[in-house]
């Protein structure tokens, strides 16, 4: 009886360390953050729709401003945008290659359809990918973990070489910091921030996402003037 006991004993023993070592190596082990960084930016990028928000701040002169905040939500090509830019209230409808935008004072809706100029003053508002164009993502340095709109996500920060060429000519030292989601590896939240290239003050844009891939309609307005 005694040996019986001995081994129970002891095999209970071996257990509590098998268990404990597993229960270790799951609070040690984490995904490679590189990996993570791409594979989220590519569920994003692959996306049809989803709904978005967004903020633009920048510093001018030592006074910080909010340039954009708007919400909006994207669906295949189709994007429909409403808020405050430069403290005037925005409405944007982008239906393929065709632009509707709404007058703030008459409420008139109006057609434009040649909408590269459009794209490159509304770059941010009319692209919520626009600032997410990654050419090189570089080192990235994972920073813990944090909670966006009461979901679990991993959190990544990179200073990468981004594709945007009308940023670029603007902007300078980059800094990206992506909330990705533990569950489904999709960036809840994405935060850049910048330089200005002549003044050297600071510009943040926060993105925030949600509701991918559900089913969203946008469609061109009614009445048109």
């Amino acid at each position: 009886m005694k040996g019986s006991k001995r081994k129970i004993i002891i095999g209970l023993a071996v257990l509590a360390v098998l268990l404990v070592g597993a229960g270790s190596f799951v609070f040690l082990w984490q995904p490679d953050p590189l990996k993570m960084t791409t594979l989220a930016l590519e569920n994003l990028n692959n996306a049809n729709s989803f709904a978005f928000s967004l903020t633009q701040q920048q510093t001018v002169a030592g006074n910080e401003r909010q340039l954009t905040r708007i919400s909006g939500y994207k669906s295949g090509e189709n994007i429909h945008v409403q808020g405050q830019m430069a403290g005037s209230q925005v409405e944007m409808i982008k239906i393929g290659q065709t632009l509707y935008n709404k007058d703030p004072f008459s409420g008139r809706w109006i057609k434009y359809d040649d909408i590269s100029i459009a794209q490159r003053i509304f770059l941010v508002e009319l692209d919520p990918l626009a600032t997410l164009q990654i050419k090189e993502i570089g080192e990235v340095v994972p920073k813990g973990e944090s909670v966006v709109d009461q979901t679990k996500c991993r959190v990544y920060t990179f200073k990468p070489s981004i594709q945007n060429q009308l940023l670029e000519s603007f902007w300078t030292d980059f800094e990206y910091t992506l909330y990705v989601t533990k569950r489904t590896k999709m960036i809840a939240k994405a935060e850049i921030t910048a330089l200005n290239k002549e003044t050297k003050e600071p510009m943040k844009i926060t993105l925030e996402f949600k509701d991918f891939n559900k089913k969203i309609s946008i469609q061109p307005p009614q009445a048109v003037g």
